[in-house]
């Protein structure tokens, strides 16, 4: 029996823990209670951040599409607003900004997507501002400000500014040199979230420059004909549409490396099938790392001989020549002593491109040399399958040979191209009246004054012959003439600012020319026997004899060869209505130099100007070169800036810095063309055999020269073109914030 004291004691200590479980019930409440609330409070905090970074994001996002967005609206009304002057500059930047705002505002008013319903208003300041426009239902809305500069009160010697490219600029950007009126701001804000709630707003800017480009190293109304032994630097631009008809290529290209040894045409032949089934983006290049570019290629990187993740015909070419394995060729290995094509070759590689970087003129091709025939994109206008079934039966490959390498984001090779990105001039685009008023000097003056005062007969005198009765051929050297003239000769003499007159017909030896040589034509020449009346066979026999009654044309054009001289300026000429290459053609022969920068008889705003363009003579025909010894030292140019031409063939030895610009657009039947041969009027870029389709030449013997070719974007174009202006976006100044 147990004890009642110890009953009690039991029942005693049974309540007092009771009371324990409860307090520690309490204290684990509070415990979870006190986590829940945290973790709730976490939680929230997570979506509140989590939403914050989706509208920033978002935000963001919208800005960056209404930047592309003002981008993609700003090169749709520039294309339509065009001006006479080829530099833009403080002077003449306020009223095109003037009329791009206009244009824009009228463009942007027909949008329907603005917040509220409200457009864009002329607020009447040069600051074009618009309103909110959203990008949908739910979606963030952006806004956008156009700013002409100098912006005030902007503290242009703020850091923001001593950096590039406003540091590079010419004086450098300060408050003392405030960046000018053709420097325009482009600030786009965007905001995501409710109005009024909890929204987040950000923005970006960047600044863009007003400037007036033909952004080719070649643009070609005719069709493009690119030898053996010419690289270019720079985009490719053709108009010519007829690529039904024989030797319709657009642009026909020809490897650098045929023609050196058998089995390497082979091999690049070879390499043509590859591309013809591999090659997805027309670079004309096989591509590693993209599976359908090597599908089917048994070991592909044992191809690519340079290692530099493609294959194209330098690998070829390098694994020919390259006999001690260092990846580059010598003289030597090349056999330049004995073999003129791998000498000029060698010169072509080892001297192409900005004489500052590695390895320039150091006597052997290598990785420095960083080879590839057009570094740029190509735009054809016309359609890819018309070329294949047309001109190029089946393969445009075997027509279109060399590596392409364009620019990030630009794709290699475009067909279809439109109207906007391959511009069209016409010989009714040009007003060369600027320079015909320069041109105030007399031919027959200057050389009556020059000759009078010689000694007759000294050697290096002044002379002038009168027509002998010697025909010369037209083309000079070519193996396919279409003309004989009896041309005055004028001998050693320096002409200033003189102006040709129509009829002169003259062979210039070795003559030194100041400033502007204008040639004058008759411009209204559309007459389609124009290009025919006086036409002479060899004997000197009317070729078209039933057009003897007619007048003859060669006293209203010129025909004129320059050998061997001297130009301290530019060749301008009239832009004559209609292409009659036979009358208005000049040729350039022999040593030709355009002396520039080192005249001593050029102020330096002319130096400026005529490097601008040393040729602008529309719709003229013009020769330049040797057609039969490119390997002489007396057969080389330079040329520089906007070179312009109906057609242009260039042989032997000539480098261009700048744009070749060609103006005439060939059609069936119409003016100088006869029947479906539009594409025998061609830009004619080294050296093709009339099988071809240039029925001037053919291969010469010793050789296929060197052409190079660089557009220059530093240089301005020359006055007169009237051709669309470009608000470019400069990516180096994209900045995110902004005030």
């Amino acid at each position: 029996m147990v004890p009642s004291t110890l009953v009690r004691k039991t029942t005693l200590n049974r309540h007092r823990q009771r009371g324990v479980a409860a307090i520690l019930a309490m204290m684990f409440m509070v415990i979870l209670g006190s986590l829940a609330a945290a973790m709730a409070i976490v939680s929230q905090g997570n979506l509140t951040t989590a939403d914050s970074h989706l509208k920033i994001n978002r935000s963001l996002a919208a800005a960056e599409t209404g930047m592309r967005f003002m981008i993609f609206r700003l090169n749709q009304v520039t294309a339509n607003i065009k001006t006479t002057d080829g530099l833009i500059d403080e002077t003449n930047a306020p009223n095109l900004w003037d009329d791009i705002h206009a244009a824009l505002l009228l463009s942007l008013n027909a949008d329907t997507h603005y917040v509220g319903g409200v457009p864009p208003i002329d607020d009447g300041t040069t600051t074009l501002t618009i309103p909110a426009i959203t990008l949908g239902d739910g979606q963030p809305a952006f806004s956008a400000t156009f700013t002409p500069h100098p912006i005030g009160p902007e503290n242009y010697n703020a850091p923001f500014y001593q950096r590039p490219p406003y540091s590079d600029l010419t004086p450098a950007v300060s408050m003392a040199a405030p960046l000018d009126a053709t420097w325009i701001r482009v600030r786009v804000e965007a905001t995501d979230g409710p109005a009024g709630g909890s929204n987040v707003t950000r923005s970006i800017q960047m600044d863009f420059r007003l400037e007036k480009k033909i952004k080719f190293a070649v643009l070609s109304k005719n069709r493009v004909m690119i030898g053996r032994n010419v690289m270019i630097d720079g985009p490719i631009g053709s108009r010519f549409m007829d690529t039904h008809l024989t030797d319709g290529h657009p642009v026909q290209m020809v490897s650098d490396f045929r023609g050196l040894a058998a089995d390497l045409d082979a091999d690049l032949d070879a390499h043509i099938g590859n591309l013809a089934t591999n090659d997805m983006d027309g670079d004309n290049r096989l591509q590693l790392a993209n599976a359908a570019e090597v599908n089917g290629i048994a070991n592909p990187a044992a191809l690519d001989v340079n290692s530099d993740g493609f294959i194209d015909d330098y690998d070829y070419f390098l694994d020919k020549f390259d006999s001690n394995g260092d990846l580059a060729l010598s003289p030597i290995e090349l056999q330049t002593s004995t073999n003129i094509h791998a000498k000029q070759l060698l010169e072509l590689i080892d001297t192409f491109g900005d004489p500052n970087r590695p390895g320039y003129a150091d006597d052997k091709i290598d990785h420095h040399d960083r080879y590839t025939k057009i570094r740029g994109d190509v735009k054809i206008k016309a359609d890819l399958l018309d070329w294949q079934s047309g001109a190029a039966g089946g393969r445009y490959q075997d027509y279109f040979q060399g590596p392409i390498s364009a620019d990030h984001g630009h794709p290699p090779l475009t067909f279809n191209a439109a109207d906007t990105t391959v511009q069209e001039f016409g010989p009714q685009d040009f007003d060369v009246s600027t320079f015909r008023s320069m041109a105030t000097g007399d031919l027959i003056t200057q050389a009556d004054a020059q000759y009078n005062s010689s000694t007759a007969g000294s050697p290096g005198a002044p002379n002038k012959l009168p027509p002998s009765g010697a025909l010369e051929a037209v083309p000079y050297g070519s193996a396919h003439p279409y003309d004989y003239y009896d041309r005055p000769v004028y001998e050693n003499m320096t002409f200033t600012n003189v102006t040709i007159p129509q009829g002169t017909n003259a062979l210039f030896k070795n003559c030194q020319f100041v400033g502007v040589t204008f040639v004058d034509t008759a411009t209204s020449n559309a007459d389609p026997n124009f290009n025919y009346t006086g036409t002479l066979q060899p004997d000197g026999t009317p070729k078209y004899p039933h057009l003897s009654s007619e007048t003859d044309t060669k006293t209203l054009a010129n025909n004129l060869r320059f050998d061997g001289c001297t130009f301290e300026g530019a060749v301008v000429s009239e832009a004559p209505a209609a292409f009659t290459h036979v009358r208005n053609k000049i040729a350039f022969t022999g040593r030709t130099r355009f002396e520039i920068d080192g005249s001593v008889n050029l102020s330096d705003d002319q130096k400026k100007l005529f490097k601008r363009s040393t040729i602008l003579t529309p719709h003229y025909s013009v020769e330049m070169g040797s057609f039969t010894d490119p390997s002489s030292n007396q057969e080389k140019v330079e040329l520089s800036g906007t070179i312009v031409t109906g057609v242009l063939d260039v042989r032997g030895q000539v480098k261009v810095n700048g744009t070749v610009l060609t103006t005439f657009e060939p059609k069936v039947d119409e003016g100088p063309v006869v029947g479906d041969t539009t594409p025998q009027f061609n830009t004619t870029l080294g050296y093709f055999p009339s099988s071809d389709g240039d029925h001037e030449a053919e291969l010469p013997a010793n050789g296929v020269g060197v052409i190079q070719i660089r557009y220059d974007p530093s240089l301005a174009l020359p006055d007169g073109i009237n051709g669309p202006i470009d608000l470019t976006p400069v990516v180096e100044t994209y900045y995110e914030g902004g005030a």
